[in-house]
């Protein structure tokens, strides 16, 4: 494990970390455990480890480099130390011509530890298991593959991912955000931000966690660990994210389906997912309510609730059960009434109702059937029908 820490007066950014530059410069003292190294401008750099040195040539001829401290005018830039690097490999480093990247990609390719400063640091954690620390700036934080341990602190900070946001998945636990993709995931605290390949979204976004729906909505799991909420979250992010397992469980639905616990949770979902997990998954209960279908049958509720769903369904459980309101919508009258919903949705029912709820009843649409081609000739005016008024022609 590599530890890297920034000093007291400047950022660290570890896209300019460089080991390899040891040739560049002066050695000025040498003991067999140390080599300090100056350079123009008032900077050095403090080695450590074992070494062995040319006092001819003045020149570094081998051993092994436990740590780099680099300094400019007495103060200290970067320090890194837990290295086992060979003399031999940063000279073949210097002399080959390797590329920075690849360079910092093997000495940080492992479980390493990165603290940044008070300004805007850049770490990158690169392979292994990290723990990264970003300190009081806007920090760029990335901890690159592995499972890594990211706290942004103070600032406005930024974690990097190395995926899609369609092909992550995040989530709230405990206080802190997982990032999971492909590539491991990231525990994050105190981040703003999430940079995925292709957008940038903030982690206040990422929905909290819920391990009671994630066990209801999973009953092998269910049977396996019951109500434990934590098991539930270590296997969902050590294997259901991956699985593509559902994380949500429509427990709303659930009490609409079911008067008795309706009349035992009232609109305490927790509860009523707590009881399919206990009990209702070994009854074979419901909790498919069709909301959309009530909604779009009782236009009030669309007024009330909008297209929420959970509401929908909770009113039923509570109230419109007993109030005896209507289930059902006649979705295929709605749609022979209107072409260009034919032309947009064709047979397709349940497209029709959930356009009727988002939008078909603002604009002043209705379900009613048509009147018949022969006999007597009733047409029913749209905006009367909404009112529950048949007008006869």
């Amino acid at each position: 494990m590599v530890s890297v820490s920034a000093g007291s007066q400047s950022s660290l950014n570890t896209d300019a970390l460089d080991v390899t530059n040891i040739q560049g410069g002066t050695i000025t003292g040498a003991t067999p455990d140390q080599l300090v190294i100056t350079y123009p401008g008032n900077r050095f750099t403090d080695l450590r480890g074992n070494f062995t040195y040319d006092p001819l040539t003045k020149a570094l001829t081998g051993g092994t480099i436990t740590s780099v401290t680099n300094a400019s005018n007495g103060v200290l830039d970067v320090a890194v130390s837990d290295l086992n690097l060979p003399v031999a490999t940063a000279l073949n480093w210097a002399s080959n011509g390797t590329s920075p990247e690849a360079i910092r990609a093997a000495l940080l390719g492992g479980n390493d530890s990165l603290s940044g400063s008070e300004l805007n640091d850049t770490l990158r954690g690169y392979a292994g298991d990290d723990t990264i620390k970003g300190g009081m700036g806007d920090d760029l934080l990335d901890g690159g593959s592995g499972v890594n341990v990211i706290d942004g602190s103070d600032g406005i900070d930024t974690v990097v991912r190395h995926a899609s946001l369609a092909d992550s998945g995040a989530v709230k636990h405990n206080g802190e955000i997982y990032v999971i993709d492909a590539n491991g995931y990231d525990r994050l605290t105190n981040v703003e931000f999430i940079q995925y390949t292709d957008q940038t979204v903030a982690g206040a976004s990422a929905p909290v966690f819920d391990g009671l729906s994630y066990l209801a909505a999973n009953t092998d799991l269910a049977a396996a660990y019951g109500t434990d909420s934590e098991a539930a979250f270590d296997h969902y992010r050590s294997f259901g994210w991956s699985e593509g397992r559902t994380l949500t469980f429509n427990a709303a639905g659930y009490l609409a389906d079911n008067p008795d616990l309706a009349a035992a949770f009232g609109t305490n979902t927790a509860d009523a997912t707590r009881h399919y997990i206990e009990t209702g998954r070994n009854e074979n209960r419901r909790f498919d309510f069709d909301a959309e279908s009530y909604l779009a049958a009782n236009p009030d509720l669309i007024q009330a609730f909008g297209n929420d769903p959970t509401a929908a369904a909770l009113h039923y459980a509570t109230i419109g059960r007993t109030e005896g309101r209507s289930l059902g919508f006649d979705a295929q009258s709605y749609l022979a009434r209107y072409p260009d919903l034919q032309a947009a949705f064709g047979s397709d029912l349940q497209a029709a109702t959930a356009h009727y709820v988002a939008a078909g009843y603002e604009e002043g649409r209705v379900a009613a059937p048509l009147a018949p081609a022969t006999g007597a000739a009733f047409a029913v005016d749209d905006a009367a029908q909404r009112n529950a008024t048949l007008t006869i022609a």
